[in-house]
């Protein structure tokens, strides 16, 4: 940015009348560069500073002139409380990340990154599950497992432990994790594969616990008795009587609910362990990626669909993502988006395992180039998305190149948002606050345990509605309704950016604010129009790879 450029966008962002794409721009220059923060300082100081003098000179003027200079002063007054309070979000941003030259403050901000650095709560995760029905709130695969007893009311769980541990648990069972080495379990049926760090985890039923010496065994527990029996290796085995039992391969017993010998062996418990239930669940998954295949071969003769971009890991990588949508498709009559140009992303493992069959956008500059002619009566996005983070303010995931009148931008909040806008014409003649109500946001979603996740997302544009909906997994999140001011009948996009934000071709600066995805994308939709909730709801049933 030029000397000229910076005095321009820092006297229009004073007077109140800086567009969006310049705020932008000024804003990644305040956050970079000192320099430029110190004319900001300068700069609003003065005009201050002349606020103040014209508010006190409103009471010398004449009465006639008073009206006017008060209209004046309002706005001016206005505008500073305003440029104050983004002046402390920029102090706050230079305390946190002052130079070399505060050394001073380098405790302090130790300390609030600490304070403020991310954490997730759990000792374990689900990773698989087949038929599982869970008393209250449904478990996700790859999610934390939560404090507290869990209720798995029928079904098949594998849990892993950040200890190592894997276990399989079958319904209906009450169980809770304790540790990372522990267990505890009132109901149910589990076999437990220890590996060698993990040596010495403790299952705790009522009646007594086991102590793995390695390497795998099985309990079956009620409210009358456990059953414990090994599979491989050596577990001790404690009971409520202050008595210790050793038990190798092949050996079991039965204790009664006290704690009592039932049975000095004990019956061998139909269970398979955790490798055999993921080559199970494999399976399952191949035949759910077969029925997407056949959803997807459906969906590209939808006429509402404008753009479907997938990457196919048996073709050889090139840098064009094909738009799969069917040629034939048309929207009043104007043809489909074209190929997508794949710059800086890499390719990786897709959310069905396969090698090569998502894009990753979390090196620097990573973007896929669209094109999307015509215009739309409402719009519907839907992506399959991981995210590894959302570490900067705004995590793009569709915005056309600027943000001009009538263009779309959907994006994700670092607070775990999901944002989306349709520019109404005219709109940067309006206050600031009142331009804010062009934006729809969901509720926060996402948190950091999710990271690593395969998620549906999807927005729609139902203009007919005069409504914004907001999904995940399929699910509704937020429905908001669109101020009569607000509603875009007729949306544009022509060049935009997935997974990334270009500003105007035609700039010439170098610098730019960081707004890819950190996180892969290997499924990404738009359709002319909006789809219905049944509709969205299809299109992730048919895409879970965990579909049970």
């Amino acid at each position: 940015m030029t000397p000229d450029e910076q005095t321009t966008l820092l006297d229009a962002l004073l007077d109140g009348d800086i567009n969006e794409a310049d705020f932008l721009r000024l804003e990644a220059e305040l956050s970079v560069d000192a320099e430029v923060r110190k004319a900001y300082y300068r700069r609003l100081e003065m005009d201050l500073l002349l606020e103040e003098v014209a508010a006190e000179e409103v009471h010398r003027l004449p009465p006639l002139a008073e009206p006017m200079l008060q209209r004046t002063s309002k706005r001016g007054l206005w505008w500073a409380g305003l440029l104050t309070a983004i002046a402390a979000g920029l102090v706050l941003f230079v305390t946190m990340f002052a130079g070399p030259a505060d050394q001073n403050d380098r405790p302090q901000v130790a300390q609030t990154s600490q304070k403020n650095e991310p954490s997730a709560t759990g000792f374990g995760v689900l990773s698989g599950q087949s038929d599982a029905v869970w008393e209250g709130e449904a478990i996700e695969n790859g999610g934390l497992l939560p404090q507290g007893e869990l209720h798995l009311v029928s079904g098949l769980v594998h849990v892993e432990l950040f200890s190592g541990v894997q276990m399989v648990i079958r319904g209906e069972a009450m169980f809770s994790i304790d540790s990372p080495m522990q267990v505890s379990m009132r109901k149910g049926s589990a076999r437990a594969h220890v590996p060698e760090p993990a040596h010495g985890f403790r299952l705790k039923t009522g009646a007594g616990e086991v102590v793995d010496l390695g390497t795998e065994f099985t309990v079956d527990v009620d409210e009358t008795r456990s059953s414990v029996k090994v599979v491989d290796g050596e577990v001790e085995l404690r009971t409520r009587e202050a008595e210790t039992w050793r038990l190798r391969d092949g050996e079991g017993v039965e204790l009664a609910a006290d704690g009592t010998l039932a049975k000095e062996s004990a019956d061998d418990i139909a269970l398979i362990g955790p490798a055999a239930f993921q080559d199970v669940l494999a399976e399952r998954q191949s035949d759910q990626f077969r029925r997407w295949q056949l959803a997807t071969q459906l969906l590209r003769n939808d006429p509402r669909l404008m753009a479907h971009y997938l990457v196919d890991p048996t073709q050889g990588w090139s840098r064009t993502l094909v738009n799969r949508a069917s040629a034939a498709s048309r929207v009043n009559g104007t043809a489909i988006a074209g190929d997508g140009a794949v710059v800086a992303a890499t390719r990786t493992q897709d959310r069905w395992g396969r090698d090569g069959g998502a894009l990753d956008f979390s090196r620097m500059g990573s973007r896929v180039r669209v094109v999307v002619p015509g215009e739309h009566r409402g719009l519907t996005l839907m992506c399959w998305v991981k995210i590894n983070s959302l570490d900067r303010w705004y995590n793009s995931l569709f915005l056309t190149d600027g943000h001009e009148d009538r263009e779309p931008h959907w994006q994700l909040m670092n607070d775990g948002r999901m944002f989306f806008s349709v520019k109404p014409p005219d709109i940067d003649h309006l206050p600031p606050a009142e331009r804010e109500r062009q934006v729809f946001y969901s509720p926060p979603f996402w948190e950091t345990s999710m990271s690593g996740q395969w998620i549906m997302l999807a927005t729609v544009y139902d203009v007919d509605q005069k409504r914004v909906s907001h999904y995940v997994n399929g699910a509704p999140i937020s429905h908001e309704s669109i101020p009569e001011t607000f509603l875009v009948e007729s949306i544009k996009i022509g060049a935009a950016s997935i997974c990334n934000w270009s500003e105007p071709m035609y700039r010439s600066d170098a610098t730019f604010v960081v707004r890819n995805l950190n996180g892969c994308v290997d499924e990404f939709a738009l359709f002319s129009g909006a789809l219905s909730h049944e509709e969205i709801s299809n299109l992730y049933h048919a895409g879970n790879p965990n579909e049970r």
